[in-house]
């Protein structure tokens, strides 16, 4: 199969990041969706491109561990978090705290907003963080 400009500039930018959207494909390129898609497809059943992967350096990621005190029932406080669709896991717990959370982040920034996040919930009354150094 021949590639014209088109298909090898779009097979540069899934290159970069393979979770590109074919509507930003089609903006860079000039392109409509349709014809995006289209060459996608034609990519794809010829052989071209064989599989969208992601590859992840081990040091891009950081956790943290945020243990949450609710201000009333700590499921509803919970049923919030989880909701936000930011953690990496969660639990209600017993002790001096109720809900545990599990983040994961490609920064201590990302990592800070997603905190921020769960501070604004409304039934969330205290928080302590831990961040960690090393997983085993």
């Amino acid at each position: 199969m021949s590639l014209d400009d088109a298909d090898r500039k779009m097979l540069e930018i899934l290159s970069k990041d393979s979770r590109t959207s074919n509507v930003a494909i089609a903006k860079s390129l000039g392109l409509t969706e349709g014809a995006v898609r289209w060459r996608m497809k034609r990519l794809i059943d010829s052989g071209v491109i064989r599989a969208f992967t992601v590859e992840v350096a081990e040091s891009a990621s950081n956790y943290a561990v945020l243990m949450i005190k609710a201000k009333g029932e700590t499921k509803k406080m919970m049923s919030q978090i989880v909701s936000l669709g930011i953690h990496m896991d969660a639990y209600e717990i017993s002790g001096e705290y109720d809900g545990c959370v599990i983040l994961e982040g490609a920064s201590m920034e990302d990592i800070d907003s997603k905190i921020d996040k769960i501070r604004k919930v409304k039934e969330v009354a205290d928080t302590r963080t831990f961040i960690t150094f090393r997983r085993w």
